[in-house]
């Protein structure tokens, strides 16, 4: 790796960022490196930058959250490595139209769980509807974060941050059931080892493995392509909020840093048989 990307590399690392995220913002700065190679990047302006993005990105109908992954992503390179703050006037974000998230209801969720024939496959559809857990934080999961007698796991996210989740009695149940079928297997404390470490040089299961493990689970069950694992989460959100449960108490839970990324469940989970309408009682136009 060539001075300036391990600068970035070294410098996410510090901030603690995820590796999901490093790999993506190298990713990012590698393709951009190359499309002006043999050119001195130091004297590149917004507009030219802005132009890389048209041509690569815009102009080819990418999603305007890919597009500000890669601005944020070349915005950090000159920063670290030139000391250069581009001007966010000339080299403006994509405005992200708002999409609240789909989410799949409880007896749904339930109706998929039991269908599942496989443990590992069921252990991680709870893990993340039963607890609202993330993919990495699924398979990250540890054997000492299950904290039983409190019926509580510890969860590192985002961020290095710790918190607490729930851990419901169906889950405890599947784990301890899946510790006595392979416990002979666990890694360095991981609770699902990967599969192929020697490619990919980790001790736990890549996300890619429950990934393609839920494409399956979708199709066996004609869901939505748009439905992902991350739905799981939502759907936990929103079942939370339903149920009673305090905003401020589901974003500790969630990990979420501010509570502006909570409310939006809120809305979702607001019934509105009970907002009045000034065509109610009206049976006939």
């Amino acid at each position: 790796m060539t001075k300036d990307l391990q600068k970035v590399k070294d410098l996410l690392k510090v901030r603690g960022c995820s590796d999901k995220t490093i790999a993506n913002y190298l990713s990012c700065i590698n393709r951009f490196k190359k499309s002006y190679e043999g050119k001195e990047l130091k004297k590149l302006k917004e507009s030219d930058i802005l132009d890389y993005l048209k041509n690569n990105f815009i102009d080819l109908g990418f999603s305007p959250a890919s597009i500000n992954v890669n601005r944020a992503a070349i915005k950090y390179y000159y920063l670290v490595n030139f000391n250069i703050d581009f001007n966010k006037a000339l080299l403006p974000q994509c405005k992200v139209a708002r999409r609240y998230p789909k989410i799949l209801s409880k007896e749904e969720i339930l109706k998929i769980i039991n269908t599942e024939n496989n443990l590992k496959h069921q252990l991680w559809l709870l893990l993340g509807y039963g607890s609202g857990l993330r993919i990495d934080e699924v398979t990250t999961l540890k054997v000492s974060d299950i904290l039983s007698k409190e019926h509580k796991m510890r969860i590192i996210g985002k961020g290095n941050k710790e918190r607490f989740v729930p851990l419901p009695d169906i889950t405890l149940k599947l784990l301890r059931l899946y510790w006595l079928k392979n416990k002979e297997k666990i890694t360095n404390d991981y609770l699902f080892p990967a599969l192929y470490k020697k490619i990919n040089h980790k001790d736990h299961m890549s996300t890619y493995t429950v990934q393609e493990a839920f494409q399956k689970i979708k199709s066996n069950n004609n869901l939505d392509n748009n439905y992902t694992f991350h739905t799981l989460r939502h759907s936990f959100a929103t079942e939370y909020i339903k149920s009673g449960g305090d905003i401020w108490e589901l974003k500790s839970l969630l990990g979420h840093s501010s509570i502006n990324s909570t409310m939006v469940y809120l809305h979702m989970a607001e019934d509105f048989s009970k907002v009045s309408s000034p065509l109610d009682g009206v049976d006939n136009v």
